[in-house]
């Protein structure tokens, strides 16, 4: 009986891959005041991005629910008796916390594995994929959660902001950074694997752009990339030419930002995820 993969929005993959590798998929929630829309479900992504650069109340973000997991496991277990479920890093997100819960509840024979990927957007989703497709390979549970957690591991994830107005909007910083580097266009670079680590910061976007790109290539024996945008396609174009130019003939994922990140983010934030090569020594 094969393996079924579950994995929620901010993995960031394609409709096609989903579909493909027959990936469940759980939307997180994204809310603007009182109002609650289930991403990718009562809101696409276009919608979120006009809204928030038109609205005057700062969206917030949510794990699904415990109930939300909890239903579709208990669908899937009517098909299969091993689950493999991976999820927005806990650092980030209560949503591994989510899905251990309904897990705890399932009250059908299915054994569900949760992995915590420690990663977010593509970091998530290449974790997602390897995992879909051993278990489509006739990988046990084990080994289905296995190949998620190696390039989980394996990962890592870096994010150019345009600007810090919507990281501040959202309270992960104060009105007087968000101040302070918008006088003086600071374009902020972090770093995302377990826990977010500030890389560094550019006077341009064009200046942040390279030097995110050549902190993603400083990574050794790459084997996978992947380039997210929100709102600015060209730029990821630009970017992935710089890649197989640099990198000829690894992989290149290109996919859309959903509204989590880009809640926190803003319209202008770009994501770049490398994966590491197991060890050749």
């Amino acid at each position: 009986m094969t393996v079924r993969v579950v994995t929620d929005s901010t993995a960031d993959l394609s409709p096609q891959t989903v579909e493909e590798l027959q990936i469940t998929v759980v939307p997180q929630i994204v809310m603007f005041g009182q109002e609650s829309f289930r991403d990718g479900v009562d809101m696409t992504t276009d919608e979120f991005f006009e809204r928030l650069t038109k609205s005057a109340v700062a969206p917030s973000t949510s794990q699904a629910p415990v109930g939300a997991f909890l239903e579709i496991y208990e669908a899937l277990a009517d098909e299969t008796d091993a689950i493999v479920s991976i999820h927005l890093g806990s650092e980030f997100s209560g949503t591994v916390a989510s899905a251990t819960a309904a897990r705890d509840a399932l009250s059908i024979a299915c054994r569900v594995e949760i992995v915590d990927s420690h990663a977010a957007s593509l970091g998530i989703g290449f974790a997602v994929i390897a995992a879909a497709k051993a278990a489509k390979g006739g990988g046990s549970l084990d080994e289905v959660a296995a190949a998620a957690r190696s390039v989980a591991e394996r990962q890592y994830t870096l994010a150019l902001l345009d600007t810090l107005e919507y990281a501040r909007r959202g309270g992960r910083i104060s009105r007087i950074e968000s101040l302070l580097g918008n006088l003086l266009n600071i374009k902020p670079i972090i770093g995302i694997r377990g826990e977010t680590q500030a890389l560094g910061r550019a006077r341009t976007r064009a200046g942040g752009l390279k030097r995110m790109f050549e902190l993603a290539m400083a990574h050794p024996d790459i084997v996978d990339v992947g380039i997210m945008h929100a709102t600015t396609p060209a730029d990821a174009e630009m970017l992935a030419d710089w890649v197989r130019e640099r990198l000829p003939g690894v992989p290149i994922e290109i996919a859309r930002l959903g509204p989590v990140l880009g809640a926190h983010g803003g319209p202008g934030i770009m994501v770049m995820v490398v994966v590491e090569g197991e060890s050749r020594a």
